[in-house]
């Protein structure tokens, strides 16, 4: 056995184990491990020094980019609901929010990531426009489409107005 696969047998325990209390999640904390040491191997390879306080580094800094992550997707959600939905109380703000979350994992791929682009990201339609190297006319169009199958997966009339800011 060589010094990685000694190394990773000794301190993948306690990875998987540093993770998963932060993240209260074992499948989030089994993908940081697994990243984790993903990196450690490149670094391995590039003839880097195995140490566990370097380890515990790499695994402080995915936790806190998976924080980051979770804190995006939330706002994502929460600026979403707010478009499409006026809550009348916390219960319902909660029970809506989820619904939204739902409608949004639901739609292909290119539309969640253009609602993301234009909600969460805050993209106008002429910068989403020049990303992606299509007419400004065509994201409007698909930022319609979008929202319109957020509308159908809430049940929402599409006659009800939704302001959007010009996205």
């Amino acid at each position: 056995m060589d010094e990685y696969d000694e190394f990773f047998l000794a301190n993948y325990p306690l990875v998987l184990t540093v993770a998963e209390h932060r993240l209260d999640s074992k499948a989030d904390a089994e993908d940081i491990a697994a990243e984790v040491f993903r990196i450690v191997w490149q670094q391995y390879l590039d003839g880097k020094t195995l140490s566990v306080p370097w380890l515990y580094g790499i695994v402080r800094n995915l936790v806190g980019n998976e924080y980051r992550r979770r804190k995006r997707a939330t706002a994502l959600h929460d600026r979403v609901a707010d478009k499409f939905i006026a809550v009348e109380d916390d219960t319902d703000l909660i029970e809506q929010r989820q619904s939204i979350r739902e409608a949004i994992r639901s739609l292909p791929p290119q539309q969640r990531e253009l609602l993301k682009m234009a909600y969460w990201d805050e993209l106008t339609p002429a910068e989403i426009s020049e990303l992606l190297g299509v007419p400004s006319s065509t994201v409007r169009v698909r930022l319609f489409r979008a929202r319109r199958l957020v509308r159908d997966a809430l049940g929402l009339d599409l006659n009800t107005e939704v302001t959007t800011d010009d996205r």
